[in-house]
């Protein structure tokens, strides 16, 4: 929809503002990840759950967010989705070398 997408000189951005906010997460993931490693997951919760709370209240009509609002849950959302399968590959990771040393 256009009025859930940020404008440029008369022209709308390709993704919604909740998308580019996550499209920004995931850039500054990589950047994280280098300089922190991994996150708790408790940590990557607290990361998703305000773009999971802002999109179902939208979904059930509670309330009509704004495109910053958007941009900004979905911000920390990318970075903790990044996170979530970053985590996951690593626990996919170790247990290869657990079973590789008990083959």
């Amino acid at each position: 929809m256009p009025d859930r997408s940020f404008h440029y000189n008369g022209r709308k951005f390709p993704l919604c503002a909740r998308c580019t906010g996550m499209a920004v997460g995931y850039f500054l993931s990589v950047i994280l990840v280098i300089c922190f490693g991994r996150f708790d997951l408790r940590i990557i919760a607290l990361l998703i759950l305000p773009m999971a709370i802002d999109g179902i209240g939208q979904l059930f009509g509670k309330w009509t967010s704004n495109n910053i609002r958007r941009f900004f849950t979905g911000l920390p959302g990318g970075i903790g989705i990044i996170y979530l399968f970053y985590t996951i590959g690593y626990q996919f990771f170790l247990f290869g070398q657990y079973v590789g040393k008990n083959l």
